[in-house]
């Protein structure tokens, strides 16, 4: 990354302070230009939405002045006023940057919310010194955190990446970043459309006494196999292998308002999220599968029982390590059988 302009304007909604920044700050700084490039980096790896700022956006207008230092203040000064409508939303400053990076030129505002930390302070009580404790309310998050509200624009073509949460604001939880301060309505978000899949999926399965645990441990592997391969997710194919014999409840998927395909822009995050099965049973009792044990049945199988209950056999196990041993310590059982 290569930081043409940065710029630091501090948004203290506590004490009703906007306090913009005069000029940029020296992106020669190593400092500086390694916090923004790690910070960017958390951005991109979060659960983003995506879209397009169109020609009469509020946004797009404001990056067409020329004047970074002005520009930047006036949307320091619209997300101010946007946050002090809520106690909810926490005070913080406003990172905004221009920088090229692989795709191309890119502008970027990150809001950092102020978290309280203690540091040391020396002081000096009746001629001695003392190293007391001191509360620094306004302290910004690591480079290694995850942020609440950022935005990424493209200059090129004007995609943005958005990253955001909802806040409590008039009774009514709202994405306010996006709604409120940028003046946009991003595409659904790829966590949001998973949601929407899962639901969909659950309650055909429930319509069709279709067992929840399996059709939803098939869209999971269905998924995680789709993101892998071709870095989107085909909805079709889900259809296809949760519902293979029963075509009523095939149909009735498809004809749900569900995207054929969903694109996902951070792959990554996805398969890691989605290679392990993860299984809650009523004993209590909680499993984690890879996704490639759970579909081998010499490994894993479920058992449906003549009294309605169901069995889980785990097979073919030659040790097993208790995760609370001491490190580098492993006490194995052979022959072992779960039935």
């Amino acid at each position: 990354m290569i930081i043409q302009h940065a710029i630091l304007h501090i948004l203290d909604t506590n004490t009703g302070s906007l306090i913009a920044s005069q000029a940029e700050m020296n992106v020669d700084n190593a400092g500086v230009h390694d916090y923004i490039d790690k910070i960017v980096a958390k951005v991109m790896q979060g659960d983003i939405k995506t879209g397009h700022l169109t020609a009469d956006n509020y946004l797009k207008k404001s990056l067409a002045q020329d004047d970074f230092a002005t520009m930047t203040t006036q949307l320091a000064a619209k997300l101010f006023d946007t946050m002090a409508g809520s106690e909810a939303i926490h005070p913080g400053d406003l990172l905004s940057f221009q920088a090229t990076m692989d795709e191309g030129p890119v502008f970027g505002l990150i809001k950092l919310d102020f978290a309280p930390r203690y540091a040391h302070a020396v002081e000096y009580e009746d001629d001695k010194m003392v190293n007391n404790l001191v509360l620094n309310q306004a302290v910004l998050p690591a480079a290694t955190q995850t942020v609440s509200e950022a935005i990424l624009v493209d200059l090129n073509d004007d995609s943005y990446q958005l990253l955001e949460k909802k806040y409590l604001i008039d009774g009514h939880r709202v994405p306010y970043f996006s709604e409120k301060f940028l003046e946009i309505k991003p595409d659904v978000s790829v966590k949001e459309n998973i949601q929407t899949i899962k639901r969909t999926v659950k309650n055909i399965a429930e319509k069709y006494d279709e067992p929840e645990h399996e059709a939803l441990a098939i869209t999971q592997t269905v998924i995680h196999d789709s993101i892998e391969a071709t870095g989107e997710i085909d909805t079709d194919k889900i259809a296809e292998k949760v519902f293979t014999n029963n075509i009523s409840a095939k149909q009735e998927y498809t004809e749900k308002a569900i995207p054929k395909t969903v694109a996902v822009p951070n792959t990554t995050k996805y398969e890691k999220k989605y290679r392990v099965q993860k299984f809650k049973l009523d004993s209590g009792i909680e499993l984690s599968i890879p996704i490639d044990i759970y579909q081998d049945h010499s490994k894993v199988e479920f058992v449906n029982n003549a009294d309605g209950t169901m069995s889980l056999v785990l097979k073919d196990i030659a040790s097993i390590v208790n995760k609370f041993s001491v490190q580098g310590e492993k006490y194995a059982l052979s022959r072992f059988l779960y039935c």
